[in-house]
This record gives C-alpha cells, structure tokens and sequence, in this order.
C-alpha cells in the first residue's frame, strides 16, 4: 500500500480533514475514480513529475500574499502547462502539500507563472512511487475503468494490548488494575510497590509507552509497536525491557523516565504469530464511500452485508479489499479480475 504525506490525515465520509491548532484544512472527495481524476485535470493549471531538489522556508518577496517558502523541482515530465526544466512552487500557511527533498512528486499545481504555483493538500498531488496507474493514465489522456466487483480479505488474530499486558505484569488476574499518575506513582516507585503508569513524551504515532514495577518487584517499560503506525490489520507487538531501577526525570523535560540498565527488548504479545487470512466469495463493488486518493488504491467503507455476483456477471476490474489497523475505511488495490484467487488467499 502507498504511503500517506507527511500530515496526519483524517478520513470521514465525504470529506478528508487535516487539523492542526491554527488552521483546518477540509477537502471535498469525489467518490467515483474517474470523476475525481476528471476533476483533477480541468482544475490544474500545471500537473508534472519532477523530483524536489531544494526547499526553502523563506523565499523573500519573490511571489505575492504569504511567504513561508519555496520548493524547487528538478521537472522529469509534464502532463499540462508548459514543459519547463524547473518548477517553483510557493509553501503558505495553510493547506499546503509537505513535500521531502529528493523525492519524486506527481505534482497538481495551481496559481500562475507570474504570481506563482502552490500544491494544497486538496489536490491530487502524491509521491511518484504510487503514482504509476495514475500518471499513465495522464500519458494515454485516457480515464481507468470503474471497478465492477469485490473480494475481501478478512483477518484475524489474537489482540496484543500493552495496557492488558502491563496489568497482567503488575495485578496478575486481579481487576481492575487502573493506572497510576504523578505523586501516587512516585510514591510506589520509592516504597517499591507495583503500579503502572501510562508513559507521557513518547513516540505516540509510531508506539505506546508505559512503565511501571511488577508483582515481582522488577522495574519494566513496555511499547505497542507500531501503534497508529500500523497499515494493516493484526501488525501489533507488545515489546518489554527490564530496568535496574526507573529514575524520575525534570518535569518538562522529555520522557518521564529513564529505564537504568536495560535489558534487550522480548516479545511478550505478537500479533502476526496468530495471524489467519481467509477471502470472501467475489461480491458487488462496494456500496460505502470510496476515497480514490490513489487511482489504483482507494480507501472504501465495508457494508456489513455481502452482495453477491449475477451470476455471468463481470468481474474485470476488481479491487481487492484488506481488512485495516482501525475504524471502518478499508485499503483496497484495484487488480485486473476480482475472480483470481489472490496469491496470500490460504497463508497463515
């Protein structure tokens, strides 16, 4: 599955939001990949392929309105506009795409020459290395084909919870075994007492954290990797160090505390050890919202209820459907028939 940008993005319904604390950036989706990449074209005044060289975060008084940088493309190929050996596109504060120097981009600008060109996060602009179904189509000036059926891919496994297993460790199988904060969990650090208590200043996106002493009386952290970093389901592990001794630290100051002769990480709870995948029959395209963020690899809203096939009905082109970390958007793949059997389809 493709990469998201570099922005924390949150799909809902018919809309795609980025929220940050002084701005709200909200995307109208079209639901249909033709549409959407329609759309894209007509809106665009320049679409290219180029690869970013140099990004600058104060560019002077070179273009007009807000200036927060500028980011310069080495131009690969271009699709409308005016071919042109660089690109300059103007950053603002707002909805504008985060690029990464020396990546290739697939690029839907729009603006001027003369004022300048910017690439929102509202546009279809992505990495070129997921990009190749769509910049094909932008070569044949030709649109892909709707997708006529579906197969789901469902997966299951035993949950990894590092809040259960920190309970385990501290409380065994007593309930409840709530965590403690602050001058509680101090107190039971000092009198060597169990608790656990949920770790603050830690690498929230990729893992969770927690620390705390066990029924045995020895020091430990936990992290959940990877978290909300996950791109499919059943990814989760529960990882445990041993510590010599938990030492507070400053308030403010990063973690809240260092582990003290660490031992190597074990795994206490993998989820992929328990990982079963199974394939539905070939059914009806999906009847929920997609988001065709990708041409090839929207993100679709399951029903509940499996429609099958008429029978002769055509299955070419399909999408096949993968079960997610979280909430009810599902990525899918788009593939030539939905009525092969996928390579993984009988893989533990």
């Amino acid at each position: 599955m493709h990469m998201l940008p570099r922005v924390a993005v949150l799909l809902v319904f018919g809309l795609l939001a980025w929220p940050s604390e002084s701005w709200a950036c909200s995307c109208a989706m079209q639901p249909d990949v033709r549409e959407s990449l329609k759309t894209a074209r007509k809106e665009a005044a320049v679409i290219f392929h180029g690869r970013v060289d140099d990004i600058q975060e104060d560019f002077g008084k070179d273009f007009e309105g807000p200036r927060t940088g500028q980011v310069t493309f080495t131009v690969l190929e271009t699709f409308k506009g005016k071919a042109a050996p660089q690109r300059f596109l103007r950053l603002f504060e707002g909805c504008e795409y985060y690029f990464d120097k020396g990546v290739e981009y697939l690029v839907y600008a729009n603006g001027n020459e003369q004022k300048g060109l910017t690439a929102s996060l509202c546009s279809r602009t992505q990495p070129a290395q997921g990009a190749s179904v769509e910049m094909e189509s932008l070569r044949s000036g030709t649109l892909p084909r709707r997708p006529v059926a579906m197969r789901r891919q469902h997966v299951s496994c035993t949950r990894c919870d590092v809040e259960a297993v920190a309970q385990t460790l501290v409380c065994g199988d007593k309930t409840p075994c709530e965590p403690s904060e602050g001058k509680t969990s101090e107190d039971a650090l000092r009198e060597g007492r169990p608790f656990w208590e949920r770790a603050v200043g830690y690498k929230t996106q990729e893992e969770r954290a927690l620390f705390g002493v066990g029924q045995d009386g020895r020091a430990f952290q936990l992290v959940q990797r990877p978290d909300f970093g996950a791109k499919e389901a059943c990814e989760q592990r529960v990882l445990q160090r041993r510590c010599e001794r938990l030492s507070l630290n400053p308030a403010g100051h990063g973690a809240r505390v260092t582990c003290t002769g660490p031992s190597e990480e074990e795994a206490l709870c993998d989820e992929k050890a328990t990982r079963r995948v199974s394939w539905g029959p070939v059914e009806a395209p999906p009847r929920g919202t997609c988001h065709w963020i990708w041409a090839d690899a929207p993100l679709c809203e399951w029903d509940s209820e499996t429609v099958p096939l008429k029978p002769g009905a055509p299955t070419r082109p399909g999408l096949v459907c993968t079960t997610g970390p979280r909430g009810n958007m599902f990525p899918c793949q788009v593939v030539p028939d939905a009525a092969a059997i996928p390579p993984a389809a009988d893989s533990p």
